[in-house]
């Protein structure tokens, strides 16, 4: 099983729309995943269309010890299945930060359920920020995949969320931890263009990571990566044939090659 953290540390690059749509993706693939929305913000929550409620959430699994599999919840995909969040959510993450465990207990908890049977692997949606959970969920994740918009900002945040990945492996946080990929999202441009951005982000993480971090799937700008989830739909469901749902499609077939070391494929881009 494989345990991905989905983190960027700018909002509006489409971290939410991605970890919900790579999960939709892989689900139509046949792989039984479970997404697990660790935003207090609930934004994959109700992106999938689902109420949000106290109790539905990990608090009680992180504050007070009970099983996470309570709040497992079935999805309108049969193998998608997701734990929502709640503003609850907050309460853990200022709570934590007086504790000397704020970093391992996200790690149990998602030990148990990397314990379960029931999927191939866990999506972790988390904060748009380096606060607590996200480093928590760092220390409980196999993998880091970062959406990026490629833009003025992104360049000086790239080689600070790598030194602090760099950070957690070397502290003993989780030793175990690396660099999934970057994922070049809401891309708006040619073909030159990300071609040069591709190479740029390959460059800037040489010196932290060996080997090609940045996935050959990109996501184009689309008006539907906006209305699908203020529908409570996935792009799969909003638009199956447009552009967007087919990029998806290829990334998540890439992000199972890359687990199994195959050739990653390329998709074109269209204008």
């Amino acid at each position: 099983m494989r345990i991905i953290a989905i983190f960027s540390p700018l909002g509006g690059v489409g971290k939410t729309t991605l970890a919900v749509n790579l999960a939709a993706s892989l689900s139509e693939l046949g792989k039984r995943v479970l997404l697990v929305d660790l935003d207090a913000q609930s934004s994959a929550t109700m992106a999938l269309g689902l109420a949000t409620e106290p109790g539905g959430s990990l608090y009680s699994a992180l504050e007070n010890g009970t099983s996470p599999r309570a709040v497992i919840r079935s999805t309108r995909l049969p193998s998608l299945f997701v734990i929502r969040s709640h503003i609850e959510l907050l309460e853990v993450d200022m709570r934590v930060t007086q504790r000397d465990h704020h970093q391992t207990r996200l790690r149990e908890v998602i030990a148990e359920l990397r314990a379960l049977p029931d999927f191939d692997c866990i999506l972790l949606d988390c904060p748009s920020s380096m606060g607590v959970m996200t480093s928590a969920a760092m220390a409980a994740a196999d993998e880091l995949l970062v959406p990026l918009k490629p833009g003025f900002f992104m360049w000086p945040l790239v080689s600070c969320l790598l030194a602090q990945i760099q950070h957690v492996i070397e502290s003993g946080g989780n030793p175990g931890l690396h660099m999934g990929g970057f994922v070049i999202n809401r891309f708006e441009g040619n073909a030159a263009q990300l071609s040069e951005v591709a190479r740029a982000l390959q460059a800037t993480a040489e010196p932290y990571v060996s080997g090609n971090v940045v996935y050959l799937t990109t996501i184009p700008d689309s008006v539907v990566l906006t209305e699908a989830p203020c529908s409570g739909q996935t792009v799969l469901e909003y638009d199956p044939t447009g552009v967007a749902a087919r990029a998806f499609q290829d990334l998540a077939q890439e992000f199972l090659d890359r687990g199994t070391n195959k050739p990653a494929v390329s998709i074109e881009i269209e204008k």
